[in-house]
């Protein structure tokens, strides 16, 4: 009997869950929920927009900028420029 109630609950509880969901479909939008799994996803976008961005103008700064003349330090501590 204690299965057959804990069976019963279950279904009950299944259905109640998918008449709420099929009742906020009808009104045509998306809700707060949904709105809020936007913004939670624009955010994720945005924060990792901006590190590639800085990344992006690195790597092309070093492939087409000015090649920098480094000075050759020997052991002694004297600077051969050559």
């Amino acid at each position: 009997m204690k299965n057959t109630l804990r069976i019963v609950t279950l279904l009950v509880m299944l259905q109640a869950s998918s008449v709420f969901a099929a009742s906020s479909a009808e009104s045509g939008g998306i809700g707060i929920i949904g709105w809020l799994f936007i913004g939670f996803m624009a955010v994720i976008v945005a924060f990792q927009f901006i590190p590639s961005a800085m990344m992006f103008g690195s790597m092309m700064a070093g492939l087409f900028g000015k090649t920098k003349k480094h000075e050759e330090v020997l052991n002694n501590g004297k600077v051969n420029n050559s």
